[in-house]
């Protein structure tokens, strides 16, 4: 059992929301749980038909900071994700969406769609066995995929056995499904209408690892890909840190614009499947990252973007935690909160001309190896520190650590805009992905005129 104390949750419920209603709310879920416990007088089945019906509507966040969680086995849990995962299996998607339930649904524009980027994904993929463990039963609980909360799911790790033929993924992708790429895969089911239904799906969920084509398709996709560093209220101490640092009340408001004109946040597992395999994206897709895991991240940006509903990616520097850092507490809470938690080294050094302590395989395997045992799920992404080697450094060494990337496991990485900003993001150029960056004393007028000229410029050369 997990718990946090309200001073260490960015999105504890404040006190004018712990109201009357809410009480009355946890007044019933706590003879739920001791239902759900004892299970016998009303028979299991019973009990979760019940729950059903009082607990089938989503509510939004912000979450509860103290998550009531138990290990059990019910029998219409575990028929749910049995059956979806034996569809999947025998890859018969229209089942497997009719077992989505309607908010997971919506995150594709229709079965058409589902259907396309699951056969494209996983069509050629020999599908071995899968495992599942036991359902933990959860009040309230957090959707990662939409950052909205419900008053009680069921979650389960689902591992998936796996593998491909030769020439259908690079050598290291391959390497990678062979070796548990869908191990422990989350897949979340909740209750509507008298039954379980699928919410997260698990090794075949859209934020579940990405599987990399050996021959990827000449895709160009038009998505801005902000960059920030800081978000405070707090006074800057250095020119350094007011051209890092975008306040709080400036970042809200960039979120309420992008938000009135319809943006929807991605991540890069999104974007890739898009590149990828083919998934529409939704309208005005957009991504929002965050570099080296400053602890305003946690206490400013984090409860801004649950405000919105927005999700956003984190590099982190796995060597630098605490302090004016995010604890490793944190960095595990913003994954439970939705966020996508990606690697930005050890040390934050040129990863091109490491210095003489360490070497451009530590700085990504370690900081890699770190985030993946801290998260229990696998790190896919990159963020170069200060965009280097691309600024100063030659060719060779530029092409030299795309080449470790690509070997030690990363799909993509990101660049830090030097002379231009740019939002085409290209299936061929997968780890260098350009941003927008996003600078301290940016005026909202300012924010919005370089996104719309970016866009408008980029627009015109995939034309």
């Amino acid at each position: 059992m997990i718990t946090q104390s309200v001073n260490e949750s960015p999105v504890a419920i404040p006190p004018s929301h712990r109201s009357s209603k809410s009480r009355r709310r946890w007044l019933v879920l706590v003879p739920l749980y001791l239902l759900l416990i004892g299970g016998g007088l009303l028979g299991r089945a019973a009990t979760v038909n019940w729950i059903a019906t009082l607990a089938a509507t989503p509510q939004p966040a912000p979450v509860v900071s103290h998550v009531r969680r138990t290990t059990t086995r019910l029998p219409a849990i575990d028929s749910a994700a049995s059956k979806f995962m034996q569809a999947m299996m025998s890859k018969d998607w229209p089942s497997m969406w009719s077992m989505l339930s309607p908010d997971a649904q919506r995150l594709y524009q229709g079965e058409t769609d589902f259907a396309r980027f699951e056969q494209a994904k996983f069509g050629a993929v020999t599908l071995i066995a899968f495992k599942a463990s036991a359902a933990r039963l959860q009040q309230p609980w957090l959707n990662p995929n939409t950052t909205v909360s419900y008053p009680i799911a069921a979650t389960l790790r689902v591992s998936l056995e796996a593998t491909a033929p030769q020439g259908l993924l690079t050598s290291a992708s391959l390497a990678d499904l062979n070796n548990g790429l869908f191990h422990n895969t989350l897949l979340s089911l909740v209750p509507r209408n008298g039954q379980w239904q699928v919410v997260v799906a698990g090794p075949a969920d859209l934020d579940a690892p990405t599987l990399v084509p050996a021959s990827p398709p000449q895709t160009r996709l038009l998505v801005p890909v902000f960059m920030y560093h800081h978000v405070s209220n707090r006074p800057t101490r250095n020119l350094l840190d007011y051209n890092l640092t975008v306040t709080t009340t400036e970042f809200n408001a960039q979120l309420d614009w992008l938000q009135a004109q319809g943006y929807h946040s991605i991540n890069m597992t999104e974007l890739f499947a898009s590149l990828y395999f083919g998934k529409a994206l939704p309208s005005r897709p957009m991504i929002l990252t965050f570099d080296d895991g400053y602890k305003d991240m946690y206490t400013d940006a984090v409860p801004a973007l649950l405000a919105h509903h927005y999700r956003g990616v984190f590099y982190i520097i796995t060597g630098m935690t605490g302090g004016r850092y995010m604890t490793w507490k944190q960095v595990r809470a913003l994954d439970q909160y939705g966020m996508q938690i990606a690697s930005h080294t050890v040390h934050h050094i040129n990863i091109g001309q490491p210095p003489a302590f360490t070497t451009t395989q530590k700085e990504l395997l370690v900081s890699k190896n770190t985030l993946q045992k801290l998260l229990g799920k696998p790190v896919q992404f990159f963020c170069y520190p200060s965009g280097e080697p691309f600024h100063h450094d030659t060719y060779y060494q530029q092409q030299q650590v795309l080449v470790d990337l690509l070997a030690d496991g990363y799909i993509g990485a990101t660049l830090d805009p030097f002379s231009f900003n740019s939002a085409i993001q290209n299936a061929r150029t997968p780890y260098q992905l350009p941003r927008i960056r996003v600078s301290g004393g940016e005026s909202l007028l300012s924010f919005t005129g370089i996104l719309n000229d970016v866009l408008k410029y980029d627009a015109a050369r995939l034309a």
